[in-house]
């Protein structure tokens, strides 16, 4: 007799099916979850900063920018390459404090599912 580790409901691919099919029987109400998420997040906001401190950027969890905020005139910061070096920097610490707020929303929805984020993110979760 032959045995085969697909047929059996311990496998790999039996567990997948098994999260696909709650998937789809929970569609709505993670539907439902994700809005609220996306919802929460457009209401939450992260500042970035520049390294010397001077520039101050807020983004949302949507990963809107919001606001461009600077310590005293932009010519006394630097040359105009230099502060826009700046302002990229503080764009993308702010980012990055915006995308890893929005992993542990989509970390605490999936939790709340029954779900990894892996398996959310897979079906309309987050950017």
């Amino acid at each position: 007799m032959i045995h085969s580790s697909l047929s059996t409901p311990t496998s790999p691919m039996f567990k997948e099916l098994a999260a696909i099919t709650n998937l789809m029987k929970n569609a709505g109400d993670i539907q439902k979850r994700m809005g609220e998420c996306k919802e929460r997040l457009a209401r939450m906001c992260v500042d970035g900063h520049s390294a010397c401190g001077r520039i101050t950027v807020t983004v949302n969890g949507k990963m809107d920018v919001l606001a461009v905020r600077f310590s005293g005139e932009p010519h006394e910061i630097g040359s105009k390459n230099g502060v826009e070096s700046l302002v990229v920097e503080a764009i993308n610490n702010a980012l990055r404090k915006a995308k890893d707020m929005a992993a542990l929303e989509m970390k605490s929805v999936a939790t709340g599912l029954g779900l990894s984020p892996e398996m959310l993110e897979k079906f309309g979760g987050m950017p």
